[in-house]
């Protein structure tokens, strides 16, 4: 990204009565930026000070440590990855387009700074404290496609298959792209997505 659109504390925010929460959320945009292009580990409360041009001390303002900025970011992405999920499952739609549509929501997630920390660099980093906390929201999501591929065996548009199985590689390949995608690339987000679902449901398909 280039430096003219780094997110910049002084050049963005400016007014002293600009709200707490637009203050807290420029933190957790960078840093996921940050945590994105050059890893949890590697980056530090003094890189994340130095990209806002404030000083390390304002930002525990707003944070408790740089684990609470990863938990609030993986926290702000799996909390709208679930309310649009369970918006998928209450639709009238068969098993299998029903995944079609979780997979490329999944997917092109990634076209957000905070999606992309759901996978990388995910919640390993956490501690007890915040695990405990985020694995439930991850078993959720574990069990919404599970939910949603048992829905299409039940209705015959998915062939009979493992829900397990197919969930674990679904998601695998999925969190894989993260690896491998370049956002400034051939293909975007949402094309890789559209891809992807077309691949998994054709074969899939009942």
């Amino acid at each position: 990204m280039s430096k003219g659109n780094k997110t910049r504390w002084g050049k963005t925010i400016q007014s002293k009565d600009v709200q707490h929460e637009l203050k807290r959320t420029a933190i957790l945009k960078t840093a996921a930026r940050l945590f994105n292009q050059n890893g949890f580990r590697e980056t530090s409360l003094n890189d994340l000070a130095q990209e806002l041009q404030v000083t390390k001390p304002t930002l525990y303002y707003y944070i408790e440590n740089k684990e609470d900025i990863l938990f609030q970011c993986l926290l702000t992405a799996i909390t709208q990855m679930l309310e649009q999920t369970a918006t998928i499952q209450n639709t009238e739609l068969s098993g299998l387009k029903k995944l079609g549509r979780f997979i490329y929501l999944f997917t092109s997630i990634f076209d957000d700074e905070f999606g992309r920390c759901l996978s990388r660099p995910g919640p390993d980093p956490l501690s007890d404290k915040y695990l405990q906390q985020i694995d439930p929201l991850y078993q959720q999501l574990d069990a919404a496609m599970r939910d949603i591929i048992n829905s299409g065996i039940d209705d015959k548009s998915i062939r009979a298959c493992n829900p397990k199985i197919t969930a674990f590689t679904i998601f695998g390949a999925i969190n894989w792209m993260t690896k491998w995608y370049q956002v400034d690339g051939e293909m975007t987000t949402r094309e890789v997505a559209d891809e992807m679902a077309e691949m998994f449901t054709r074969g899939l398909a009942g």
